[in-house]
């Protein structure tokens, strides 16, 4: 074999023995996927982007827009299971602080729905305990608590959701999905903001069109003492037996709900 023949075989050897070049362009795609399943899981929109103070929350519908569990939004570490991760399952809690709201929302309850609603029930996502207030752990180790049903009137059904909270006022909202509680976005010729009587910050949106949400109108409003209040009604396709074309509640509606919980 001659020196040119034994260089040529090293050289082919040695191309063979190198690693293989990885594929950019695959690599960005597949992590461009991963992210954006971890941005479904956390439902944003989504409702619960909750939308909350901006539009709760995060979902695209309102039903499922519920505050989840942080756990279930976890990142699992290498070598571990998501069973693993999730730690006990979740229980509702429903303590002294939630049959507060309910004595609360059971005061007001004649004024907070307008004639011709009644409550009831979702056949479609069924909750059990009608307008009764559970509460969930929240991301900070606090309790958020959180009521729904569905409103029928001759025309229609929709769903409802109450969120009450503890924020203390100018401290950013972080519980649903990172939203902040501002003023009326630009671009929202149907939001209208108030401050209230007792110094309450609130902000409506009647009949809205939320980002990754079907319609709803919401409100959300931040109390002196620290109660944040957030009420969402949505007529989204399949959300409930018969959605009406407009969700239910203008503006003054709405904001009868901002002054109807103390934390």
């Amino acid at each position: 074999m001659d020196n040119q023949r034994l260089t040529n075989g090293l050289q082919q050897l040695a191309d063979e023995a190198e690693p293989r070049q990885i594929d950019v362009s695959s690599v960005i795609g597949k992590a461009k996927a991963q992210q954006r399943n971890r941005r479904a899981v956390l439902g944003v929109s989504g409702a619960t982007a909750v939308l909350l103070a901006g539009a709760l929350y995060t979902t695209v519908q309102v039903s499922d827009s519920l505050p989840m569990d942080p756990a279930a939004a976890r990142p699992t570490s290498t070598g571990t299971t998501a069973k693993q991760e999730q730690g006990p399952p979740y229980q509702p809690i429903t303590d002294a602080r939630a049959h507060k709201f309910d004595s609360q929302l059971a005061a007001a309850k004649a004024d907070l729905i307008p004639a011709g609603f009644t409550v009831g029930d979702n056949p479609v996502h069924p909750v059990g305990d009608v307008l009764r207030f559970i509460g969930s752990p929240g991301p900070k180790g606090e309790v958020d608590y959180t009521a729904q049903g569905m409103l029928t009137n001759a025309d229609g059904t929709a769903t409802i959701q109450i969120w009450v909270l503890k924020n203390p006022p100018g401290t950013a909202l972080e519980h649903y999905y990172g939203q902040v509680f501002g003023p009326c976005v630009v671009s929202e010729s149907n939001c209208v903001r108030r401050t209230l009587s007792d110094g309450t910050q609130a902000a409506a949106r009647p009949n809205a069109r939320p980002s990754a949400m079907t319609p709803s109108s919401i409100m959300s409003a931040q109390r002196p003492d620290g109660t944040y209040i957030q009420v969402v009604t949505n007529v989204g396709e399949r959300t409930t037996p018969k959605p009406l074309a407009v969700p239910p509640f203008d503006a003054d509606q709405l904001f009868k709900f901002a002054t109807a919980f103390t934390w």
